[in-house]
């Protein structure tokens, strides 16, 4: 997602490498070049450190993993493992790995790197890794087989889906020093290796010789950084790149009548959210209000989505109402009654009751204390959607009597701010996992940030026994009626007690020339984005567009389809006749995948993803722009 946005222990300097060509997409050059623009630069590209969606798409082509997700449902398929045998009640998986796997600088890619992951993120706490690691410890039975065991039932399993990191490159990189490893090694299992990387610029990936899988003929993918949407729309229209990630909706019409794009509002869980600070960590300066429930209660019946969903989101995607864990959107609850729909005069009624009067006639209610009801409202520099959200927001506060003073900051600025708890409110994203544990983790007590130095993910500095509980219980149930019905519990609790109010459930707006490159794959199929995705299986899937196919080592040409893959070149795309149409999501299987520690976010998110979050993350962490 995506996986998303947030966490991190810090964002790393940008590096300002050599120079990347700026030949248009359009020129087809030797070698194949395919640029994708995009709004939001990487916040670093190592994996221990990174938390923003771009990020986990440079990981997902870089870093194999032991399982993958196949691109119609998440389903868990081969990855570097291309088999797996269960044993011991189920808490033991026996994980055989492809014959000649090599690394891209040819080293051999043993059972021993798999091992050396897993249990340094676990025992170090890779924030990336270690949701899905905490309770794993896994041996090297020999070069092709790795054994892995659970000290608990683990509903996430056989999906083994942490990046694996090459052991001669991370083992002389001490704890210490891991934080600010730069990670442009360039070393890599997966399809492409990260090469350069000009903060705030562009990043190009290069295609790894050794790879095991399909060439699709590609040499070389750069990504551009954008800082205005509509030049990015009109770069793409230009052939300047040959796809754009998170646009403006209002865009989504323009591109539609270009014969030569196809335009996608891909769902995978990311979702924008209101966050209010209720100062669990004990850091931070957050107004005293916001630790009062009717108070934030009263500020999200003040709000109205659906007109956010109207006048923001122009009917792509859907109305927000509780978190989503998942990338699949069958874990959201039906809330009924219980969704905060607008209603001011119960908003208003809720902070007469707790003590806040306009006792001035100022228009501005005061606190007991006799302060201003006045609130802090970062908005996010990064995202094409916040300032009309929070224009709406305000201006719907200010209606019940409830100030507020807006700050803009960028996605490094605004982290900052957040763990530090220096803050009051603002809107950001996630892009979730397709397994719901990650995202459920990052509400947890023990996630609560009480020291900068060591920040934990649960931005919505808020926790509750009551949901630990419930979260430790959930993690290992492996009867899937029963893990739902916990998860379902936790979202409702959630989303009474906590100070998160989920606004928009968010599409990734992509849209892709076709021109050049065919075979663009939504994952999951018929609903998702073709990008940015929770296992970014589409570059696979991609050739090149009148090249001779790739031969393979045995002389034999290949095919345009990946394996284990769904192609959908003309997949569920935004309705030609009408710029909102609503993508509806298709719940996909039961339990159909782990955490994908690569959202988001996020996913997110934060992506972003979403959000980042998603795409995500959590995948993820991201902007309600780049779902992060």
């Amino acid at each position: 997602m995506k996986l998303r946005r947030i966490l991190g222990a810090g964002a790393i300097a940008g590096l300002v490498l050599i120079g990347i060509p700026t030949t248009p997409a359009a020129a087809q050059d030797d070698p194949v070049t395919m640029t994708i623009g995009l709004l939001q630069d990487m916040s670093s590209p190592n994996v221990t450190v990174g938390y923003l969606v771009p990020e986990f798409e440079v990981w997902n082509l870089q870093y194999a993993t032991l399982t993958s997700k196949a691109a119609d449902d998440f389903s868990t398929i081969p990855g570097l493992a291309e088999s797996w045998v269960e044993s011991n009640g189920g808490l033991t998986y026996t994980y055989t790995l492809r014959e000649g796997l090599k690394w891209s600088d040819g080293e051999p890619i043993t059972a021993d790197d798999i091992a050396y992951t897993i249990n340094r993120s676990r025992d170090e706490e890779w924030y990336n890794h270690f949701s899905t690691v905490e309770n794993l410890d896994a041996v090297a039975i020999d070069e092709r087989t790795v054994e892995i065991t659970s000290s608990v039932p683990d509903p996430k399993l056989p999906t083994m889906d942490v990046y694996i990191v090459p052991k001669h490159i991370y083992e002389p990189i001490s704890f210490d020093d891991l934080e600010s490893y730069e990670a442009l090694d360039g070393v890599a299992s997966g399809p492409y290796s990260l090469t350069e990387w000009r903060s705030g610029q562009d990043w190009t990936m290069v295609k790894n010789p050794n790879y095991y899988g399909r060439d699709n003929g590609i040499d070389r993918i750069v990504y551009r950084v954008f800082s205005n949407a509509d030049a990015m729309v009109a770069a793409l229209q230009r052939g300047e790149i040959d796809a754009a990630h998170n646009f403006n909706a209002s865009s989504v019409e323009q591109l539609q009548n270009d014969e030569n794009v196809t335009v996608v509002a891909g769902l995978q869980g990311g979702f924008t959210e209101l966050a209010l600070n209720g100062m669990a960590g004990g850091i931070g300066d957050g107004n005293p209000a916001l630790q009062n429930i009717d108070v934030r209660h009263a500020i999200f019946y003040a709000i109205d989505r659906n007109v956010l969903f109207d006048r923001v989101a122009l009917g792509l995607g859907s109305v927000g109402t509780t978190l989503s864990p998942s990338a699949d959107p069958s874990w959201i609850p039906d809330l009924g009654d219980e969704g905060f729909a607008y209603d001011p005069e119960r908003s208003a009624a809720l902070l007469e009751g707790a003590g806040y009067v306009d006792s001035d006639g100022d228009g501005i209610r005061e606190t007991p204390d006799g302060d201003p009801l006045v609130l802090r409202y970062i908005v996010r520099s990064e995202s094409t959607d916040a300032a009309p959200i929070a224009e709406f927001i305000t201006g719907w506060l200010e209606a019940v009597g409830i100030g507020t003073e807006t700050t803009v900051m960028d996605d490094t600025q605004l982290y900052d701010a957040q763990v530090g708890g220096l803050y009051d409110m603002f809107v950001w994203g996630w892009t979730p996992y397709v397994d719901p544990d990650p995202m459920l983790s990052y509400f947890t007590c023990d996630q609560v940030t009480y020291d900068v130095e060591e920040a934990g993910y649960n931005d919505a500095n808020w926790c509750d026994p009551a949901y630990d509980e419930l979260y430790q219980q959930q993690r290992v149930e492996l009867d899937s009626a029963k893990r739902r019905e916990i998860v379902a519990q936790m979202l409702r609790l959630f989303n009474t007690e906590s100070t998160y109010l989920v606004l928009l459930q968010d599409p990734d707006l992509q849209a892709y020339r076709t021109d050049r490159f065919e075979g663009w794959l939504q994952q999951p199929a018929n609903t998702g984005p073709v990008l940015f995705t929770n296992s970014s299986p589409t570059y696979e899937n991609l050739s090149v567009i009148g090249a001779e196919p790739p031969v393979t080592d045995d002389g034999a040409t290949e095919g345009t389809t990946a394996p284990d893959a769904t192609t959908a070149p003309d997949a569920t795309t935004v309705d030609g006749d009408s710029a909102a149409t609503t993508v509806a999501p298709v719940p996909a299987g039961e339990d159909d995948g782990g955490s994908n520690t690569g959202v988001i976010v996020g996913i997110i998110v934060a992506i972003l993803v979403v959000g980042g979050g998603g795409f995500f993350l959590a995948k993820r962490r991201g902007s309600a722009d780049d779902r992060e």
